[in-house]
């Protein structure tokens, strides 16, 4: 499947048909109005007209100043990561894909069980299945499922996965992600563009974390709005192959010259595909769905018709799709690819999160 003409405009991508840009560009008025929208949100909510809820214990978010992927679940996997070297009991908490459900649903309940995805949002799935001793929730209310997490499950520090805007939550630090190139989309304010707030926003940061190669540009761009906020750059790595069910398979040197039918349903697939190829794996084809797709039985039989079609050794996904599609395929071979950041001064970074979890306090 191709990627979207309207997305393609948001994000300022030069291959965007004609009308898809033109059609953006007629949206500026009501960027305008959707950005004067959120200042005065903000100021309701600094005001104090508007309630944000504090919980008992730290909350570290990671969030962006865009619509679509910038690599928020490795970052906040690898958030959880340095949480658990430093002996602190983190948990997750996120809304859950499409607002998820009206109460606090608990995806993991940090002792090993988990729910599937479907009921669960695939993201929430996946950190649930890799950390099974980190308490997962979700809820369209964070606040409330932030507390639960704190006073049912223990945590002593939350994550909160997208939780830059959410100012009904009181946050302790914000860990902020930026693409290193075409940063901003076509640089508007959503629905024009992609962007989410102003980049003005980029000042409340606790830290900006630049994804991917990054242009020079972007990085004195940033800085120079973001004075004094510590800047650092991550790149995507694959770590680990898992068969089907989350379970380590073969090392990645096994995808070197083996054949595969390729799957994603993310919001950038041009990145697996080329980390697919610098694993030397041979991709037979790519069924590229939606971010978030909800995969069902029509698209199990065309990946396994693929499969036999092309006599690929596997199918090839990943480690959020792979949480959907292993129900599906049963019995076809399937492997996914866990993935994760390579951070530049990450001992920097890791310093920075664990005196945020510890109220602020400068660490020795």
């Amino acid at each position: 499947m191709s990627r979207d003409p309207l997305v393609m405009a948001l994000e300022g991508e030069e291959g965007a048909p004609v009308w898809a840009r033109a059609f953006a560009w007629w949206l500026a008025p009501a960027g305008g109005l959707y950005r004067a929208g959120m200042a005065l949100r903000r100021r309701l909510y600094e005001g104090g007209v508007l309630a944000s809820r504090g919980v008992p214990v730290p909350v570290l978010s990671v969030g962006n100043l865009t619509l679509g992927g910038t690599g928020k679940t490795p970052a906040a996997a690898w958030l959880v990561s340095r949480l658990l070297e430093a002996g602190r009991r983190p948990a997750l908490v996120s809304r859950g894909y499409r607002g998820g459900s009206p109460g606090v649903t608990v995806v993991g309940d940090g002792k090993g069980t988990a729910l599937p995805s479907p009921p669960a949002g695939d993201e929430a799935a996946m950190l649930a299945r890799r950390f099974p001793r980190v308490p997962v929730l979700t809820g369209a209310v964070r606040a409330d499922a932030a507390e639960r997490a704190a006073r049912e499950f223990g945590a002593d520090v939350i994550v909160l996965d997208d939780g830059f805007q959410h100012l009904a939550l009181r946050r302790d630090w914000d860990l902020v992600l930026v693409r290193g190139e075409r940063p901003w989309g076509n640089g508007r304010v959503f629905p024009a563009g992609a962007l989410r707030e102003p980049l003005s926003a980029l000042r409340r940061a606790g830290a900006v974390l630049l994804t991917g190669n990054v242009a020079p540009e972007t990085r004195s761009q940033v800085a120079a709005i973001a004075r004094g906020v510590p800047l650092f750059t991550a790149r995507m790595v694959p770590e680990e192959l898992l068969d089907g069910e989350g379970r380590p398979a073969e090392g990645l040197g096994a995808l070197r010259g083996r054949r595969a039918v390729a799957v994603s349903g993310i919001a950038r697939p041009e990145g697996f595909m080329a980390i697919l190829a610098g694993l030397g794996a041979e991709v037979a084809e790519h069924h590229a769905y939606p971010d978030h797709a909800a995969y069902g039985a029509a698209d199990a039989a065309r990946l396994t018709e693929s499969l036999r079609r092309t006599g690929a050794d596997f199918l090839l996904t990943t480690e959020k799709d792979a949480v959907k599609l292993a129900p599906l395929v049963r019995g076809a071979p399937l492997r996914a690819l866990r993935v994760g950041f390579e951070i530049g001064g990450a001992d920097a970074l890791a310093r920075l999160v664990r005196e945020a979890a510890s109220g602020g306090r400068a660490l020795p």
